[in-house]
């Protein structure tokens, strides 16, 4: 997490070491990186990493721009989608809040489900949460938003009448940000000369062929008793009737390159 500094009378922002790494993209990781050539530790103003770092666990890196004005909650989230347009696709979400004050950022990261041009958050017991989400960090330094975490490839919880998906298969990628609410993300930034607006890879990608030395495993082992007493807060899986609906993520390949 960021921490901060009164220096002249000012809050400045120190960060305390999300390093986003970009060894190994194009060989061993995927990279999605906007403006063409930018620095995701630095200049770039949405970017995500993806790459597998032991059996069944894929290391998901995020950055994105901050809004301005400052908004309260922003998000950057990743999309894998069976096509390049948003619909029907499984969503990774990283919210931080508070982004409008200047203490306090916390991540919190939620998986959600597009369906059709409206996204709803699947509802995850701290249990099933804690199976499927591990290593959260994320922070807000020099007006940029950062997070990671690690997600499961195959989820070894319930899939949630199919909202969890197994990710061991080919899928476009996407990634976009935007502000949130506390139950709900926001539309993204709708204009495409934007450097904030969505990226999409120009292929389908299969992220287990990017760490092809680790045992995955075949399909969905119950490692816990999803059937407990639920503790998380509830999140919607209908739309809200007033609910904000993202617009589609229109076909548009953007800076979708390995270094």
């Amino acid at each position: 997490m960021g921490s901060f500094v009164l220096i002249l009378g000012l809050l400045v922002a120190v960060s305390n070491g999300i390093h986003v790494n970009t060894t190994g993209c194009g060989t061993s990781k995927v990279c999605m990186f906007r403006p063409r050539g930018c620095d995701p530790n630095l200049d770039c103003t949405i970017g995500v990493t993806l790459s597998v770092i032991g059996p069944n666990q894929m290391k998901v890196q995020m950055v994105a721009a901050t809004i301005y004005p400052p908004v309260q909650q922003q998000y950057v989230a990743i999309a894998f989608s069976h096509d390049r347009a948003m619909g029907n696709d499984s969503v990774s979400e990283c919210v931080i809040s508070n982004m409008g004050e200047f203490v306090g950022y916390e991540p919190e990261v939620y998986v959600s489900y597009n369906k059709g041009k409206s996204n709803d958050r699947v509802f995850l017991n701290d249990d099933e949460h804690a199976e499927l989400f591990t290593g959260l960090a994320g922070e807000v330094v020099d007006t940029r938003l950062v997070c990671e975490f690690t997600q499961q490839i195959m989820p070894q919880i319930d899939n949630k009448n199919g909202l969890i998906w197994n990710l061991n298969s080919p899928f476009y990628i996407m990634a976009a940000t935007g502000s949130a609410q506390p139950d709900e993300v926001n539309a993204h930034e709708l204009n495409r000369d934007s450097h904030s607006f969505p990226i999409t890879s120009d292929e389908m990608i299969n992220p287990v062929t990017f760490g092809n030395n680790f045992e995955h495993p075949t399909g969905f082992a119950p490692k816990i008793n999803t059937n407990r007493i639920e503790k998380r807060v509830m999140r919607p899986t209908e739309a809200p009737k007033s609910s904000a609906s993202l617009i589609p993520l229109i076909p548009f390949v953007l800076s979708f390159f390995f270094f």
